[in-house]
């Protein structure tokens, strides 16, 4: 027995595909500043140089939907912490990026993050068992904004043995580059085992910084794979149905990968589709909507149609704390794009429509996603498992707790076992009197203790590679030294 959910037909994902196609030859995208339009020129696009923008011809798209691989590997620190993104692989767990307040557990204070907030999300998420892989959770406000960027990379590399996505766009490809050197060897290397990847971001309605491309191209053509980033907002900076916004997302998607693939052919891209509505009774952003999952669930299957991996953010809350309306828009948000099959499924440890990072929620979210794969994982139906044998032995009013088949079923798995839900007796639990967001607070204390003790993940020739790379101080070769 195994969950198979489809959501759009095979002629309603040909429709949103074809009218996206159909958007950018006719409509165009922007692409102001960027070197990529003398090449998109030459390859037949009709290219205002001036405005940056780009009608893209429906024969151009399609080449470049045919170069993407659908096959990436995110490469970690060893093979063991590799991912990888295929079709038939499963789905996997990311955090979401540069998260500008932290909800700090120990003093109930919403403030803004700091470099120790990044430090402290990466120990824990490295801990988290469930989660696998790495993106730059929050920014560091305490850190001048000419050193941040790299700080946050020293940060995350040092912390973390997970395959680490940059977040914000890279001021420039070289700094990046050099980093990819240090921690491989040399390009090459990287591009066998890229152990980073970046994130560009559409600007809603089709447009994309120029600049930023350009740095993402030049990293893309030494093999770091691209986020391509959709956060079209229904009934804002894009349509309000549905199907538009979707529509509009691929039209996103496809434009920014057609300027990498003609930049550079084959590079590895991911269909990101991060859209939620506009709340018109609040005028507020929603995430955490029945609808931003629905979005999530139709994106996720265009994008296999297309032959590219996918991401969602279905762990999305507009809740302001790890309480019962996290809970169920978390649930219900990620079990609809869970069901789709995505590559990725990000919004881990954020609350508050991703404007706050939360450890306690991290630990909960790690339950979260233990049960999402026990769930679409497959449940054997078999002679074995329909157990005639086992209920004739035991007979009418017998039991089964002592069989030596109940324990080695239950240490295989059969029984999803959790760490902060409560399954105590009512006298129990008021005897303990902990909730689970404190079971969760204690579990953070104790995963980053655990974090501490742990040897370095660099050796000390590419940490001071890295670290003058990155122009941090003594101390912060200290702390990555756990020393």
């Amino acid at each position: 027995m195994k969950a198979s959910t489809t959501w759009l037909s095979a002629d309603e994902i040909s429709a949103i595909v074809d009218t996206a196609v159909g958007i950018l030859a006719e409509t165009g995208m922007r692409f102001t500043g960027s070197r990529v339009l003398p090449m998109l020129a030459e390859r037949g696009a009709e290219v205002d140089h001036a405005t940056g923008l780009a009608r893209l011809p429906r024969e151009l798209v399609k080449w470049a939907a045919a170069q993407c691989p659908r096959d990436i590997l995110m490469a970690g620190l060893t093979e063991a912490d590799d991912v990888l993104l295929d079709e038939g692989e499963p789905f996997h767990f990311v955090p979401s990026g540069c998260v500008a307040k932290t909800l700090d557990f120990r003093t109930g204070e919403r403030r803004a993050s700091t470099l120790q907030d990044l430090r402290e999300c990466t120990a824990l998420n490295d801990e988290l068992p469930q989660l696998d892989i790495m993106w730059t959770q929050v920014s560091a406000s305490d850190v001048p904004i000419e050193r941040r960027e790299l700080e946050e990379y020293f940060t995350l590399l040092t912390e973390t043995r997970k395959h680490v996505t940059f977040v914000d766009c890279p001021s420039e490809a070289d700094a990046v580059l050099r980093i990819c050197e240090v921690l491989s060897g040399d390009l090459e290397r990287f591009r066998a085992r890229p152990r980073i990847s970046t994130v560009v971001t559409a600007a809603s309605p089709l447009q994309v910084d120029g600049n930023a491309l350009d740095t993402h191209l030049a990293l893309a053509s030494h093999g770091v794979p691209i986020e391509i980033y959709s956060m079209a907002i229904a009934g804002a900076t894009a349509p309000v149905t549905l199907a538009g916004t979707v529509t509009q997302g691929v039209a996103e998607f496809l434009g920014i990968a057609t300027a990498v693939q003609v930049a550079a052919p084959g590079s590895r891209v991911v269909f990101c589709l991060g859209s939620g509505v506009l709340d018109m009774l609040r005028t507020t952003f929603s995430l955490g909507s029945l609808e931003s999952g629905l979005m999530g669930a139709m994106a996720t299957e265009v994008g296999h149609y297309l032959g590219v991996p996918t991401l969602n953010p279905g762990f999305s809350t507009d809740a302001k704390e790890a309480g019962v309306q996290a809970g169920y828009e978390k649930a219900m948000k990620a079990a609809t794009v869970c069901s789709a099959a995505p590559d990725m499924v990000s919004g881990w440890g954020l609350i508050d429509s991703h404007n706050t990072m939360s450890l306690p929620q991290s630990v909960i979210d790690n339950e979260m996603a233990a049960m999402l794969r026990r769930l679409h994982r497959p449940v054997e139906v078999s002679e074995a498992t329909m157990a005639a044998g086992a209920i004739a032995a035991a007979g009418p009013g017998g039991g089964f707790l002592g069989l030596k088949e109940t324990a080695r079923r239950i240490r295989a798995g059969e029984h999803f076992l959790p760490t902060v839900s409560d399954r105590l007796s009512y006298e129990k639990w008021a005897e303990l009197g902990a909730t689970a967001v404190d079971v969760a607070c204690s579990e953070v204390e104790r995963l980053l203790k655990e974090h501490a003790g742990r040897a370095p993940y660099i050796d000390d020739a590419r940490l001071y590679e890295l670290a003058a790379i990155c122009g941090v101080d003594d101390e912060a070769v200290r702390r990555a030294r756990r020393g």
